[in-house]
């Protein structure tokens, strides 16, 4: 009677088993995709939302995203004018950062003259499943963070018409309701009076916080809905951008982001203001997932699963041990065929 004796290749089967288990009970990753997720990574301590070049965001992973023309609605755009964008987020305890990253030859941030354009930059948060790509649907509507580099150049010192026309005439108010001689801003900038925030007087952050349901329902949020943060800076031939939110705002028409949720649905587009990007005239990418990195969890924490990895490791030790023990099986008869006969 022989044992047989444990391969090499089966004692490393049972222990890539037994670490992907260990890993996936830790949160850790086996496989993941590359250039579609962009992964949320945890850090200690504040998040650098007011530092585009700090040197948290060089450790954190970036997604490398290629990026489309627009062809779909006027005004169109049928090659992107910029080939791709690269894209990190970080997120603590109560709030998300994601930095967005692309050349640029020329810095433009003024929408002043008629023939002037700004850069620009959104990301879009599916707020539904099965959501367009195209602006969203009744169905499933959007959530759109949109910086642009002027408002950022105006939240430094605001600048009017009048800074690049200085000849210009002034227009004259209307009279206020009520009265015969007074001059209020109600006649004369309407934009402003409707709130709207491109026309506000002043600025409370470079990134705009919209909805959209499909093509012409951009809506921009109230002003006290306004609550996503941007801070940008341009060096050598690069754009970059940080917009943060909190976590888990309590406005239903923010993306939900929640560590140890679903992984977020998000898409990116960039406009180039010196190639005349402005509306739907833009470079934009496909859905891709937004995934959050877990939270650490010590050992108490997961003791329950500490427990039943020792149980299926003490089990399949005995199972080895068990195997070890029997004799060789063969094919046929132990003694030969019962009735004399040749063969198995």
């Amino acid at each position: 009677m022989s044992r047989r004796s444990m391969s090499p290749a089966h004692g490393l089967g049972i222990g890539a088993f037994a670490l992907a288990l260990v890993l996936s009970i830790l949160g850790v990753p086996v496989t993941s995709a590359q250039g579609t997720t962009v992964f949320a990574d945890r850090v200690e301590g504040p998040l650098p939302v007011d530092a585009p070049f700090d040197a948290a965001w060089d450790r954190a992973r970036a997604a490398e995203i290629v990026l489309s023309g627009q062809p779909v609605t006027p005004p169109k755009l049928m090659e992107p004018t910029v080939a791709s964008i690269r894209v990190r987020s970080l997120v603590d305890d109560t709030r998300i950062a994601i930095l967005l990253e692309w050349d640029d030859a020329t810095r433009d941030e003024s929408v002043l003259a008629v023939e002037s354009f700004s850069d620009a930059a959104a990301i879009q948060f599916a707020l539904g499943s099965g959501t367009s790509i195209c602006m969203g649907q009744q169905a499933g509507g959007l959530n759109l963070w949109h910086w642009k580099a002027d408002w950022a150049a105006d939240l430094a010192g605001r600048r009017d018409v009048g800074d690049v026309h200085p000849g210009m005439p002034d227009d004259v108010a209307f009279p206020s309701a009520g009265t015969d001689d007074a001059f209020a801003i109600d006649g004369s900038r309407a934009g402003r009076a409707a709130g709207n925030l491109r026309s506000a007087a002043t600025l409370v952050s470079s990134v705009e916080d919209l909805n959209a349901v499909g093509f012409g329902s951009l809506t921009s949020q109230s002003v006290g809905g306004q609550n996503v943060h941007g801070a940008s800076e341009f060096r050598d031939g690069r754009w970059r951008v940080v917009m943060s939110r909190e976590l888990a705002p309590a406005d239903p028409n923010d993306a939900a982001l929640r560590p140890g949720s679903a992984a977020a649905t998000v898409a990116f587009a960039v406009w180039d203001g010196s190639r005349g990007d402005r509306d739907g005239q833009k470079s934009v990418s496909t859905w891709l997932a937004l995934t959050f990195e877990p939270a650490p969890v010590s050992l108490l924490d997961i003791w329950p699963f500490l427990v039943m990895l020792a149980l299926a490791l003490g089990m399949s030790g005995v199972m080895v041990w068990y195997g070890l023990r029997q004799p060789d099986a063969g094919l046929g008869w132990p003694n030969g065929r019962p009735d004399g006969g040749g063969g198995p």
